[in-house]
């Protein structure tokens, strides 16, 4: 009886007990939530975690799910702590050119010229630097000159972060909800494209859910009807696609997408 009850369990209650069946004391997890695509640890001790790695690739090839390691936000250290002690340890020669926390997910990036000098380094351990600043660390490359079209996204990822952490989870709950029918079947719907170059837009439909694959616009056209993808054709609201799917940032495969959202899409989008 025990056994029929745990087969019957939903998907993401099976994944949730895998989880904490399969976590050591010592990782101090406090709690498991979804994030996006993702499902998120939150550890008072990250150190742990990212020191016996083995642990969580174990549990992903378990559950076959994506995990990330985050730290519980009641030990996380101000920013301007934590930008004394990144300063003190980040290599001289790395030349640290700036900093941005991310506080919807907890992390800190930082910003250097040299980044191959704070990975895979010795001396400045992340396990260490994430366990003392209560930030998970993330490296990447400075700019070459000042972008103030990456201080623009920086300013919204900083005033949105409250509504993105609500998004992650929202999007998560509807990934890794149980399945709505068992049955294994899939249509694609082309809305452009085919025939022809530009406007690529397909709709993905199972009984589960409809992700549209790219939302481009012909650039080349000389009619809207033969410019934008015919959504039309698709009957469906945009409440009720569940993604949208981006191959690649050309007009072609994007151009429409601003309208999407203009009119109401509120659900994921992902690209590269």
């Amino acid at each position: 009886m025990q056994k029929k009850q745990q087969q019957e369990l939903p998907d993401s209650q099976s994944i949730m007990a895998t989880i904490l069946a399969s976590i050591p004391k010592e990782a101090s997890v406090t709690k498991i939530d979804y994030e996006g695509p993702r499902i998120a640890l939150y550890t008072k001790t990250p150190r742990f975690l990212m020191e016996n790695n083995t642990i969580i690739s174990n549990l992903v090839n378990k559950i076959k799910k994506r995990i990330v390691i985050r730290i519980v936000e009641s030990i996380r250290k101000s920013e301007d702590e934590t930008r004394k002690i990144l300063n003190d340890k980040v290599p001289k020669e790395a030349n640290l050119q700036g900093t941005f926390f991310d506080t919807a997910i907890g992390e800190v990036s930082i910003e250097v010229k040299r980044p191959w000098l704070c990975l895979r380094n010795p001396e400045f351990n992340h396990a260490e630097i994430s366990e003392k600043t209560g930030w998970k660390l993330r490296v990447r490359k400075a700019t070459t000159r000042p972008s103030n079209t990456i201080q623009a996204i920086k300013y919204q990822l900083k005033v949105s972060s409250s509504e993105r952490a609500k998004h992650l989870k929202q999007v998560g709950e509807q990934i890794f909800r149980p399945r709505l029918a068992q049955k294994a079947e899939v249509s694609l719907l082309t809305l452009g494209v085919f025939g022809q170059v530009g406007r690529s837009c397909m709709l993905l439909t199972t009984p589960d859910s409809k992700v549209l694959v790219d939302c481009g616009i012909n650039p080349g056209a000389r009619s809207p009807r033969e410019a934008f993808p015919r959504l039309d054709w698709a009957n469906i609201t945009l409440d009720e696609l569940d993604a949208v799917v981006i191959g690649h940032a050309h007009l072609d495969h994007t151009g429409f997408l601003p309208v999407l959202l203009k009119y109401g899409y509120k659900g994921p989008i992902y690209c590269t």
